[in-house]
């Protein structure tokens, strides 16, 4: 077969897959819970490995050895802190604390919290945010299987076809629980396809090129030992790697519905937090073997030459066999599709559940749910896929739509664990989305580095406003300890 064996192996992996997910899952799904929750019979196990990879997708792999070729190994505190950090407070706290709730989806807490045009709110910036993120990962999948077959599939349209059609196959026929069961599979595939790789090829630097001790002489040879160290923490690393990943994790992402897919599907809150060791473990290092090759392609002017994009397929082609190469491949899509198909499955979600049912059609059955839900799957695919093929142009609303979360999750949390203030949230919300589109469409002359980026601007507003006016302002006591003395007392939760 060539050239097309390891793109051929990779699909037919997928298509099998995918198969036998759809057989197991297909009479275990019988209505909208079954569909959107599994009906809450997902195992710890289940919950965590899955849940370690709707945060990792292009980000820890693509993204992270583009920018290897710039800061070196520092990057990967972007891992560290995604899976350290991140991951943590979602299965611990924040997971926990939207099932105790009540609500189907973390976009209708908003309305607990605030009313129901918050809800709207919630949900327009969930859906702009996590298209776009979509987006990125679905050129991400494009990308992956362009740069693997070494261009024989053209990027545009058909790799993005391709990777259209695998998001909407990883998730549409069984919902949530095809997607614990295809991304648990894919995250042992994942993390055996990636590592195993990263050996063959020191084995074949070592034959070829003078092995590890030639990489640190090619950095010392061009004054660049610092790309070797994990302790390089200068203002790039700090305000593009670590802050960034801090900012758009921690407070963008614990707001989006996809991160909560698996969590809602729990048997139990101790389902969602048992397993948090693993799942940050395996978050933070399944994405070291993508930084390590790439440093060491980097190192070797036959691959150095293809760009700091091309470099880990160039090295991977020459340094693998075929049959290492396809399961590369393998690993690689297995890291963006789950991540991406998270992210579809939660924005299908909350059109179904906050804007056609809450918003347009509040008598809408169950029944009916769950036939719209597959068709806004491949819809929602699809906003993220058009896109895709304009996305240079894009890259602006991209970083705007996901700033737009920041003073989401402000009022979210503050509501949630202190108190909940309709003015101070609406105001907050309105002041920082101003900033938002100020930077992001009329950046400030004096707004320098770091500070041209609307999320540092729209996140100091966010947090410093949103502290003050909840502060001063009157508002009912947070969201959860009403709960709890409801529960308590045996009455009714105040509402907003």
């Amino acid at each position: 077969m060539g050239q097309w064996g390891p793109i051929i192996g990779a699909l037919l992996y997928f298509v099998i897959l995918i198969g036998l997910a759809n057989f197991y899952t297909h009479k275990k799904i019988k209505n909208i819970d079954d569909f959107n929750t599994g009906g809450g019979t997902v195992t710890w196990t289940l919950v965590a490995i899955t849940l370690s990879l709707v945060p990792h997708g292009s980000g820890h792999t693509m993204s992270l050895w583009e920018s290897s070729s710039m800061f070196g190994v520092s990057v990967y505190w972007w891992a560290i802190i995604a899976g350290g950090a991140f991951i943590p407070l979602l299965m611990l706290w924040f997971g926990p604390w939207v099932r105790e709730t009540g609500a189907e989806t973390v976009v209708e807490v908003s309305e607990k919290l605030y009313g129901i045009k918050m809800r709207y709110m919630h949900a327009a910036v969930n859906i702009a945010s996590w298209t776009a993120i979509s987006m990125a990962e679905t050129i991400a999948i494009a990308g992956a299987m362009y740069g693997l077959t070494g261009g024989l599939i053209p990027l545009f349209p058909w790799c993005i076809v391709i990777a259209f059609l695998l998001l909407v196959c990883y998730v549409v026929f069984g919902g949530v629980l095809e997607l614990v069961w295809v991304s648990t599979i894919n995250a042992v595939v994942m993390t055996v396809g990636s590592y195993l790789s990263l050996f063959f090829i020191g084995l074949w630097i070592t034959a070829n090129a003078a092995g590890w001790d030639g990489v640190v002489h090619s950095y010392a040879a061009v004054d660049q030992l610092f790309k070797l160290s994990m302790f390089n923490f200068s203002p790039g690393v700090i305000y593009q790697v670590i802050i960034p990943v801090t900012v758009l994790h921690i407070a963008a992402a614990s707001v989006a519905q996809g991160m909560y897919v698996p969590l809602m599907a729990a048997r139990s809150d101790e389902d969602c937090r048992k397993g948090f060791f693993i799942c940050t473990m395996s978050n933070v290092i399944t994405a070291f073997p993508w930084v390590i090759i790439a440093i060491v392609g980097m190192t070797l002017p036959q691959f150095a030459a293809a760009g700091p994009k091309l470099v880990v397929f160039q090295l991977a082609m020459a340094a693998l066999p075929g049959w290492l190469y396809a399961l590369l491949l393998v690993s690689l899509l297995a890291a963006v599709l789950s991540a991406g198909a998270g992210q579809v499955l939660g924005n299908a979600t909350v059109l179904v559940n906050d804007i056609l049912k809450r918003a347009v059609f509040p008598n809408m059955t169950d029944e009916t749910r769950m036939k719209l839900m597959r068709p806004m799957i491949i819809l929602v695919a699809l906003l993220a896929a058009v896109p895709a093929l304009f996305a240079p142009i894009l890259f602006p609303v991209f970083l705007w739509a996901f700033s737009l979360s920041i003073p989401i999750f402000v009022i979210f949390m503050y509501g949630l664990v202190w108190k909940a203030s309709k003015s101070a949230a609406w105001i907050t919300v309105i002041v920082s989305t101003i900033v938002n589109f100020w930077w992001t469409f009329a950046t400030p002359s004096w707004a320098q580095g770091p500070w041209a980026l609307n999320m540092y601007p729209v996140t100091v507003v966010a947090f410093m406003l949103g502290t003050i006016l909840f502060a001063i302002l009157p508002g009912e006591e947070g969201y959860l300890s009403r709960i709890r003395a409801a529960k308590v007392n045996n009455v009714p939760i105040s509402a907003k």
